[in-house]
Formats: structure tokens, sequence, C-alpha cells
């Protein structure tokens, strides 16, 4: 059923040629919660392990960053003639981070389903002290 012992690998590489763990991966890959959720609940397959911590971490940092970009706009919007464009380019800046991680998302379900290691930019060796 699952692969207990998945080979270390770089990224690129083929890691898991079970469908099953290939589609679970993928669901962890998806969203914030899935990763949170099979990050405790499957300790078996390094392969959803993997692309599970990923995800949570992809969620942690941009829900951090959202947040700041929340707090800033609210404090910037209080400046007389120019907090309303701030508020505005602060917007911008949100949307764009929020398609950036919604294709960095779609690049790793992508991956998880054709069973492919894939490591995040900028944080992803960071992150595998905890897979």
């Amino acid at each position: 059923m699952y692969n207990h012992q998945e080979p270390e690998s770089p990224a690129g590489t083929v890691i898991s040629n079970n469908p099953l763990v290939n589609l679970t991966a993928t669901a962890a890959a998806a969203s914030f919660l899935a990763g949170l959720f099979l990050c405790f609940a499957d300790q078996r397959s390094r392969t959803i392990r993997r692309y599970s911590v990923q995800s949570v971490g992809l969620g942690a940092i941009w829900l951090a960053f959202a947040m700041i970009l929340w707090i800033a706009a609210i404090l910037v919007g209080y400046i007389p003639f120019i907090g309303g464009a701030l508020v505005i380019v602060f917007a911008v800046i949100g949307a764009a981070g929020t398609l950036a991680v919604l294709v960095t998302r779609v690049r790793m379900m992508l991956n998880a389903y054709r069973g492919v290691a894939y490591v995040l930019p900028f944080i992803g060796e960071a992150l595998r002290k905890f897979e």
C-alpha cells in the first residue's frame, strides 16, 4: 500500500510510483488545512510528509505576510492625502502575492501528482528538517 522506505532524492526525480500516495500528496499540496491534517495524520509516507510540510510552510508564510499587509494598510489609511493611494498599493501587492501562492500551489500539485520531488523556492530547504 504505502512505500515505507522512500529514498532521499534531489528535486526533479521520481520519489513515488504509488497512485494513492501521489493523490494524497496532491491533496496535501492543494491547501493549508489539508496539509496540516496530513502532516499529523500520515506518518508512513515521506512523499506525503514532504508535500504536507511544504504546504503548511507556504500557508503560514502567506498568512503572516497577509496579516502584515492588512495591518500596514489600516495604519497608512489614516494618512491624509496619500493614505488611500497606499492602501490601493497594498491591495495590489496582496493580490500579486495571492496569485504567486496560487501558481506555486498548482506547481506543487502537478509535481505531487506525478510523484516527482519538488522543493519550494526560497523556503523549501529550510522546511526540509521538518519532513
